[in-house]
């Protein structure tokens, strides 16, 4: 039997992931939910996860430092950042720390869904 993937998704509310929640399940993916940089930690730690999708502006957030530590404890974890708006020193400092892709907000859905598809895929290789 295949393992379900799961999407780990970080971000303050829950409007993301209800946005995603019918199309994630469809696609056979697993969600799951928290909003702080500690509970990514932990459950980057402790449970399967395949893709990150994280908002930049979560409440504790320590810049892209989070990201470089989520990267030290699994290199190979594809993650997505998502932001509300469009900051090209702040999009530039984020792709430096190797992330899988950069989503505004507010260019719509289509791409992210592209995006989480394809850093699904990376993460089954």
């Amino acid at each position: 039997m295949e393992e379900c993937q799961t999407l780990l998704i970080a971000e303050p509310g829950k409007d993301l992931s209800a946005t995603l929640a019918s199309w994630l399940s469809e696609k056979g993916y697993r969600v799951k939910q928290v909003d702080t940089i500690k509970d990514v930690l932990l459950t980057v730690q402790g449970e399967k996860i395949h893709a990150l999708l994280m908002d930049v502006c979560l409440p504790e957030s320590m810049g892209t430092e989070a990201i470089s530590i989520i990267k030290s404890l699994r290199r190979d974890l594809p993650i997505i950042v998502t932001t509300e708006e469009n900051n090209p020193e702040l999009e530039s400092s984020i792709r430096q720390k190797g992330i899988f892709y950069y989503h505004v907000k507010s260019f719509g859905m289509d791409e992210l869904m592209l995006a989480i598809s394809n850093a699904m895929a990376r993460s089954s290789r």
